[in-house]
């Protein structure tokens, strides 16, 4: 069984997550691990902060606070937030921890350098003479040259998602003070040559076998918009600033590189690179081989690489990254990457999510359009907030956060799950002393509905069609509801208790498959519901045939599973 990895997009230091966040890359990554973990698979789920970069430097030279105190803080909310929602990660990790971070960031620009992938560039850079520096892009702000949007960024526009050059931006401005006349002055950085990207012997083989599996909404920008469309142009992958990875000071021959000093890797150059580096955290922690995760000898299979990101991180993990792992061909001296024969496994998928929005806006911390996740959590509970987050998951197109929604789809899973197994459990415990009636039938429907509903959960979830596949787990809630109202064991109760159980009976089948459905989704609420039914935490292993309850096993005492807003 090839090993599976899963990894979500690392996230800025610089904030607080809100549900737009957690439902783009986080809630549906722990959806599928947690699926591949019910099933036996070999998977391994890494993320961490992402804690260089203009943002964290921004943010924290405007509080005064020293840049590893500042990302330190924020990425203990991170995973606090992470924790209270149960994305259960296998490990959460830090860029800014040196060791194995820095030297595998470094490694990896110098092969590119060895091998004519990186090259040195003169260019213009817009210099502060407040500051008496040069400024990254992400310390500009100006008009977007392609669709005129007023507050683009110096790398992208959020409105039109092209990538920018801050040169070019119209009427440029210093985010730090407005006011402070920018001058174009000469420098230099290296650059990624992506225009070898799409002509690459390997890359080409990957690309074509990539798109179709990608979701149609992420083919068609890697490939319409960006491959075909824009097309692909060096991009820096060195920055002027204090903070940050350090560019080498020698290359992999030893010889020096010229004015190498003050200058860092660009973040989005070393961020991806940290789902390596926590990857190797991970097997020194746990006594494990990273590299079964991330290596394979040239021409086998080797893992399955799947990202979960949102859709303003599409360009960085279809092309920029898989482009740095192509191009690590080659070992080098003490190095910790591929060696001869092998190479850095390529993304398997990356099924990204569109935006997720609240009541029509987007969500804004600084204009107080947001809701802090952990108060509502606490009021609402975690799995609560997991169903209605994945019911109005943006997996095609983008969609909100409604209040409205939020009660009305909570309050279907009381009714049609929770009350479903609450209502069998105590009649069983009321009439039958908490054990399993005998059957006079085998209710051979029953495993029917069970297995088709498992099959098609299984394959949405595999497709990376989350909602669907919480359709099916809730589809099979109502079969129960169906088989419970048709057969009325409480009109039975009074004339005929043999024909009672026997109905009771087949209505208990339909509760360890719920317990398994639910898990990936509702965890808090399927482990509830296994108790109640007396049942262990169920091994990893096939799905079917469906567990069932004999009879006379004995039940656990029966309690409300949710309760209605």
């Amino acid at each position: 069984m090839r090993p599976i990895l899963v990894t979500s997009a690392l996230p800025y230091a610089n904030g607080s997550p809100h549900f737009g966040h957690m439902v783009g890359a986080y809630l549906p990554a722990d959806i599928f691990v947690r699926y591949q973990r019910m099933i036996g698979s070999d998977v391994l789920y890494i993320c961490g902060t992402d804690d260089h970069g203009v943002a964290n430097t921004l943010a924290a030279e405007k509080e005064g606070v020293p840049y590893k105190e500042f990302v330190d803080r924020g990425y203990a909310v991170w995973k606090r937030v992470s924790d209270l929602l149960g994305i259960s990660f296998d490990n959460f990790s830090q860029t800014s921890r040196r060791d194995p971070h820095y030297p595998l960031s470094q490694e990896f620009f110098l092969r590119l350098l060895r091998n004519g992938r990186v090259v040195r560039r003169d260019v213009k850079q817009l210099y502060s003479p407040k500051t008496g520096r040069f400024l990254a892009d992400r310390y500009v702000t100006g008009e977007c040259y392609r669709c005129g949007f007023k507050e683009a960024r110096g790398d992208e526009c959020p409105k039109c998602g092209s990538w920018l050059e801050a040169t070019q931006l119209r009427n440029p401005r210093s985010r730090m003070d407005p006011a402070d006349l920018l001058e174009l002055r000469d420098s230099w950085q290296f650059e990624l040559d992506l225009a070898q990207f799409p002509s690459d012997p390997r890359v080409r083989a990957w690309l074509d076998g990539l798109r179709p599996r990608l979701k149609p909404n992420v083919a068609t920008f890697v490939f319409d918009k960006m491959i075909e469309g824009e097309g692909l142009e060096p991009r820096p992958i060195t920055r002027d600033l204090p903070w940050g990875v350090p560019l080498p000071a020698k290359d992999l021959d030893g010889r020096p590189i010229a004015d190498a000093e003050g200058k860092v890797l660009y973040v989005w150059f070393d961020a991806p690179i940290g789902y390596i580096s926590s990857t190797i955290e991970w097997a020194r922690a746990h006594g494990k081989d990273w590299r079964r995760y991330w290596i394979r000898r040239r021409g086998e299979e080797g893992a399955r690489l799947i990202h979960f990101i949102g859709k303003d991180n599409i360009t960085f993990h279809c092309i920029v990254f898989p482009a740095m792992l192509a191009w690590q061909e080659g070992g080098g001296p003490g190095g910790q990457g591929p060696g001869p024969g092998e190479e850095y496994v390529l993304p398997d998928n990356v099924p990204a999510n569109e935006f997720f929005n609240l009541e029509g806006r987007k969500f804004s911390k600084s204009e107080g359009w947001t809701i802090d996740i952990e108060e509502f959590v606490s009021k609402h509970g975690a799995d609560r907030t997991r169903f209605y987050l994945t019911a109005a998951m943006p997996e095609t197109a983008d969609s909100d956060f409604l209040h409205r929604e939020f009660k009305a789809k909570t309050d279907l899973l009381a009714n049609q799950f929770g009350n479903f197994a609450t209502r069998v459990l105590k009649f069983v415990g009321q009439y039958f002393d908490g054990r399993v009636p005998p059957s006079s039938k085998d209710w051979e429907g029953v495993r029917g509905q069970v297995e088709a509903r498992t099959r098609e959960w299984a394959e949405c979830i595999e497709g990376f069609r989350f909602r669907r596949a919480l359709d099916a787990f809730m589809g099979l809630a109502e079969d129960g509801n169906r088989f419970l109202d048709e057969t009325a064991p409480w009109k039975l109760r009074k004339t005929d208790l043999a024909a009672c159980g026997s109905a009771l009976h087949g209505a208990l089948q339909y509760l360890p498959p719920l317990s398994v459905l639910a898990e990936p989704f509702v965890p808090g609420l399927a482990a509830k519901l296994r108790a109640m039914l007396n049942l262990p935490p169920r091994s990893p292993g096939p799905l079917l045939p469906a567990e069932t309850l004999p009879a006379g096993h004995p039940l656990g005492p029966p309690s409300v599973v949710i309760e209605r807003l």
